[in-house]
């Protein structure tokens, strides 16, 4: 096989939906790169594929990058997999990846299963155009300013999420977009239990807080493009939005995201920042 980086797509929880052309390659190639080892050798030792593996996530993968641009420089053919799904997509890869343009290294995608394309492909959302977030900040307030922003690009929005945040968040999409906003939520893609959840934002967040078994697995979440007919163009009012932000970051990052966001004037939000702060 010829030298360079294979970036294949594995699956994203149904073995079945792995490709014929993965499985070729990763049966040719002289080594395979994982995010997890001990989690991609149970998927290779069911296709009786059997490679020298290499661990590369997050915490190496700007270490070991140099190391496996060694191996392809000496002739050797290696592909990269992350847990499921493609990888430098809301995983580790990127950075290889760059690593191994910036040495001139060819880099092969493997295309196949991918959870935001899957969700998106089944929300019936009419757009050719779509926001990508991937994990919101785990802070509140970076999360809420993260949602905001989402909300004032006015574009179809797809955002991964955890069990245990998918309700803080749905409250928050709730409280920004307004609880009758069009969403769908897909929860365990292509896993035994698979879920499609499709209506407002409010029936929603009711329907998987009734129950904990709706909370568990991983969730994509599709909000559909915010449009006049939602509930407010500004669904929080400025100066709560304000107010919460300053709970969260500094004076001067308060000001600076709420002026972008409502588009006000920055010495105004400043001002008013003062006043909120004073009477703290």
């Amino acid at each position: 096989m010829k030298p360079g980086l294979y970036l294949i797509a594995t699956p994203i929880g149904n073995r079945d939906d792995i490709s014929i052309r993965a499985l070729d390659t990763l049966k040719n190639v002289d080594f395979i790169a994982c995010e997890d080892t001990r989690h991609s050798s149970q998927l290779l030792s069911f296709f009786n594929i059997k490679k020298k593996l290499l661990a590369l996530h997050q915490h190496n993968e700007a270490d070991k990058a140099g190391y496996i641009s060694n191996l392809i420089h000496q002739g050797n053919a290696v592909a990269y997999i992350s847990d499921a799904g493609t990888p430098a997509i809301s995983d580790p890869g990127a950075v290889l990846v760059r690593h191994m343009y910036d040495h001139q290294i060819d880099v092969v995608p493997i295309p196949g299963p991918s959870a935001l394309i899957a969700a998106f492909s089944i929300s019936g959302f009419q757009t050719n155009n779509f926001l990508f977030y991937g994990f919101l900040p785990n802070a509140n307030g970076k999360c809420k300013k993260a949602l905001l922003e989402i909300y004032h690009k006015k574009v179809t929005a797809i955002i991964y999420e955890s069990p245990h945040r998918i309700i803080k968040t749905l409250k928050l999409i709730s409280e920004i977009f307004g609880e009758n906003h069009e969403m769908v939520i897909a929860r365990e893609l292509t896993k035994l239990f698979e879920t499609i959840y499709k209506g407002s934002v409010g029936k929603l967040l009711i329907e998987i807080e009734a129950k904990k078994d709706n909370q568990k697995g991983e969730f994509v979440l599709v909000l559909s493009e915010p449009t006049n007919n939602d509930e407010s163009t500004e669904l929080m009012p400025f100066k709560e939005a304000l107010k919460e932000t300053l709970q969260e970051l500094s004076l001067n990052q308060s000001v600076k995201i709420i002026a972008n966001i409502y588009n006000k004037n920055k010495k105004e939000v400043y001002n008013l920042a003062l006043e909120l702060k004073n009477d703290e």
